[in-house]
């Protein structure tokens, strides 16, 4: 490994027997498969976040969902099968795979809601949650990260709307919010006004 301090599980590897061996300062290529693997996940996790818009602060959940598609997913080096199946000799279940960035709408809890509140908040897909069985979603309208079993997922609305403004977590405007012609509360009559007696035009002279 690195010189990480995570990696010095000494009385781990005094007890297995593993002779740990650390690589140079500035020598990636010491720990090539590492490293190598390192890009592979940062490459789906870029592509996860461009194709969804979501903005760069949700890079945690793109990478840790990358690691999630890796690991269901067939590969040459073992022999097409996918890290899953050989770890747990089963294959995975993707019935339930959604797409990152998903519009999504979660059931709001009972006792923080009221009679005439709404039943469902916008919410954006960001995976699935690690030991608990639940999905991960973003309120788009209070940027609350949020875990919820109860959720409905729209896949035709692959990508959430982003604004444009200064804070790169405001997911509550669309770019084009600003052309559109704001409508006024009162009727105006648009037909024109004809007066019964018109003015009288005198003619101009010349002299």
């Amino acid at each position: 490994t690195d010189n990480g301090p995570e990696f010095f599980l000494t009385d781990f590897f005094a007890k297995t027997g593993i002779l740990h061996q650390k690589s140079c300062v500035e020598t990636p290529q010491q720990n090539a498969r590492v490293e190598r693997k390192h890009q592979h996940i940062l490459n789906v996790a870029r592509a996860l976040l461009f194709q969804s818009h979501l903005p760069k602060q949700f890079w945690s959940y793109a990478v840790m969902h990358a690691v999630f598609l890796i690991n269901r997913i067939s590969t040459p080096i073992l022999n097409n099968k996918s890290p899953y199946f050989c770890l747990l000799n089963k294959s995975p279940d993707l019935a339930n795979l959604k797409c990152f960035g998903s519009l999504a709408y979660a059931s709001t809890l009972q006792n923080h809601r009221t009679k005439l509140s709404c039943r469902a908040r916008k919410c954006a897909f960001l995976g699935f949650k690690t030991g608990m069985k639940g999905v991960v979603l973003v309120d788009i309208d209070t940027r609350e990260i949020l875990v919820s079993t109860k959720w409905s997922y729209y896949p035709s609305s692959s990508s959430i709307p982003v604004s444009s403004s200064h804070d790169p977590l405001d997911l509550t405007s669309s770019p084009d919010s600003h052309s559109l012609i704001p409508i006024p509360d009162t009727t105006i009559d648009s037909s024109p006004t004809i007066s019964p007696n018109p003015p009288e035009t005198k003619p101009h002279l010349l002299t």
